[in-house]
């Protein structure tokens, strides 16, 4: 069938699962009661990251000494700790995620009318399209080494012991260029011998590459250091004041750009391709951000942002760019083109879901 949370190419607002909702929980064989909760209420980093803080002790973790970010690391290594007691604790962890993964998941194939009554932007062609679906991607930082093959095991079991296929679970294991892979899909009559920059606009970092690409895809990346992501807020007071941030935001932006086009002319003696690709967390059609959020402030800038900022780098570096702004779960699925009945979901401050789609 046709997949109805694409629109002309895009993607559409509707498509999010953090909103799914939980009013009938669809199995009885995990000890949670998840019952009357969404899927963000039961999982995201930061919860991930607050059961580790509460468990520090279990886990012998000096958590004072640790930056937060890197929790989840730190548990992963624990995954295999050679304290018994450690170990079991931090098995523990996984599996209460990874059985809520399940349950969401669950309540997507299973698409029971309890729950389809509580999601009221989604029809029957939206719930009938998950059950269309094969292959679950699960990519981002909870879905790598040991924590990701835990959650593929528990998010199996929950399905298994209920008695309902599962989806195709599938793990990468690099998904940290993901993203810059299925941007580079977006660059079109690439210049052999061109270097070409790609940037991750996240909620914590804005990652920087720079990529060569030839006829086979991407031939080499390679990652620069991370910027601190800035002025990434969405509440405020009023739309003057989100207004203001938006600019301070476009700055940042355009600074980190204009840094990073300095370092590739040095490394790569200019040799420069004219278009550059922005994976960012925000739902952007031709140029345009169609709702609020971190990101999302930029339509108070203009209402093609790819052609406003186009024109900017052409002021500063009299050089003309082509922008290209993509939402960051559809770069990442089109890394994967070849596997059809596919969505790709990062786990990550939120749940990020994207398809695969030929440009």
């Amino acid at each position: 069938m046709n997949n109805p949370f694409m629109e002309g190419g895009y993607l559409s607002s509707n498509v999010s699962i953090n909103k799914l909702f939980i009013e009938k929980m669809p199995t009885n064989k995990v000890k949670q009661d998840l019952q009357g909760k969404t899927a963000m209420d039961i999982f995201s980093t930061e919860l991930f990251i607050n059961e580790i803080k509460k468990n520090s002790k279990d886990l012998k973790l000096d958590i004072n000494n640790l930056e937060e970010k890197m929790f989840p690391q730190y548990l992963d290594n624990l995954l295999q700790s050679d304290d018994l007691l450690v170990k079991k604790k931090a098995n523990n962890i996984v599996r209460l995620f990874g059985e809520s993964l399940g349950v969401i998941l669950l309540t997507l194939k299973k698409a029971e009318n309890e729950n389809r009554l509580k999601r009221k932007d989604w029809g029957d062609k939206e719930w009938e399209f998950w059950s269309t679906i094969e292959n679950i991607i699960l990519v981002g930082g909870l879905a790598s080494s040991n924590i990701g093959e835990s959650f593929k095991y528990y998010i199996e079991k929950v399905f298994k012991d209920s008695g309902e296929k599962s989806y195709n679970i599938m793990l990468i294991k690099d998904s940290s260029n993901i993203g810059i892979k299925g941007c580079a899909a977006y660059i079109k009559g690439v210049s052999k011998g061109k270097t070409y920059l790609i940037f991750d606009c996240g909620q914590t970092f804005i990652k920087r590459s720079l990529v060569k690409i030839d006829d086979s895809g991407v031939r080499d990346i390679r990652n620069l250091t991370k910027v601190l992501s800035k002025h990434v807020e969405w509440n405020f007071k009023n739309i003057e004041e989100e207004r203001n941030e938006a600019g301070n935001l476009h700055k940042h932006i355009l600074n980190t750009i204009l840094d990073t086009v300095e370092i590739a002319k040095e490394e790569e003696n200019d040799n420069i391709g004219d278009t550059i690709v922005i994976n960012i967390a925000n739902y952007v059609r031709n140029g345009a951000f169609v709702n609020r959020g971190g990101y999302g402030k930029l339509r108070l800038i203009a209402h093609d942002c790819e052609k406003y900022l186009s024109s900017v780098l052409y002021e500063k570096l009299k050089k003309s760019f082509c922008i290209k702004l993509v939402h960051d779960g559809t770069a990442m699925a089109n890394a994967f083109l070849d596997y059809p009945n596919s969505v790709c979901i990062s786990l990550g401050t939120a749940f990020g879901v994207g398809f695969p789609v030929k440009n």
